[in-house]
């Protein structure tokens, strides 16, 4: 009895001795991987493998967090970082970098959509080889359409994010205008993500605010807009000529647009604002 009293007590001595041992080595890996190390390092690799998507080192991709960080994440919140390191380049030798970069994916995007539309053409004629009442002719136009709606959506974007708060457009009106209702309800959608913000219509030739109201209700202006104060009316009183002579841009257009901006004014290009 007593040989076995001592061997469990051996056993018992060696069984404490292992769980120690485990005890010590958990703790020790414990000490030498704190979660702030490891988030650490997770970090990294997330920088890394996002830099990467863009064919762009660490430090590179570091920089347009910065950007973005800055005003430029204001006005351009989703702007990509090949593009915003272009435009904010800090040599020739970089700017040309990144327009490179930026064509390659451009035209890689564009490969794969032409693929893949041929693909979905091949599948269709392989699958509905007697549907004879689709024709790819007539649904060209659609296409065609599809592509400008999205294209003008682009282009729209871009636009709205080159407004930020408390900013003001000036039109500049004929009396009589066919596309001033069109014009004005795409400006007020540029403006429509902006606080402290409007739209100021100014009729020339205008002779007083009789004038003003007809040209109004001649042009089926919104009530709304002119009760919220996102529209205000005026007459033309000499303003067009004071901004236009010191504008660099000349401009034989019907409709003018201005930008007020910090009490500064700006001529801006009503194609560039895809409309």
């Amino acid at each position: 009895m007593k040989y076995i009293l001592t061997a469990a007590g051996i056993l018992l001595m060696v069984m404490n001795s292992l769980v120690a041992a485990e005890g010590e080595m958990s703790g020790g890996l414990g000490a030498r991987q704190t979660p702030s190390t490891e988030t650490g390092i997770t970090r990294t690799i997330e920088l890394q493998t996002r830099a990467k998507q863009w064919a762009l080192d660490s430090s590179e991709y570091q920089r347009f967090l910065e950007l973005i960080r800055g005003p430029l994440g204001k006005w351009s919140p989703d702007i990509d970082p090949l593009l915003a390191l272009g435009m904010f380049a800090e040599s020739s030798e970089q700017q040309r970098r990144y327009a490179e970069l930026y064509a390659q994916q451009e035209f890689d995007f564009t490969e794969r959509t032409l693929k893949f539309q041929q693909a979905y053409r091949d599948a269709f004629e392989r699958l509905y080889p007697d549907a004879s009442i689709v024709d790819q002719h007539l649904l060209a136009p659609y296409f065609t359409y599809q592509q400008q709606k999205s294209e003008a959506k682009h282009v729209k974007k871009l636009a709205q994010r080159r407004f930020v708060d408390g900013d003001h457009l000036l039109v500049f009106v004929p009396r009589s205008c066919h596309q001033c209702l069109s014009i004005i309800s795409q400006l007020m959608g540029l403006l429509s993500e902006t606080k402290n913000s409007s739209v100021g219509i100014y009729v020339r030739d205008a002779q007083n605010d009789g004038d003003v109201r007809e040209w109004a209700r001649t042009h089926r202006i919104k009530e709304s807009w002119l009760d919220n104060q996102t529209l205000k009316l005026n007459r033309d009183e000499g303003l067009y000529q004071q901004l236009a002579s010191r504008s660099p841009v000349s401009s034989s257009a019907a409709i003018s647009l201005f930008l007020r901006r910090n009490e500064h004014f700006f001529q801006l290009n009503a194609g560039d604002l895809g409309i």
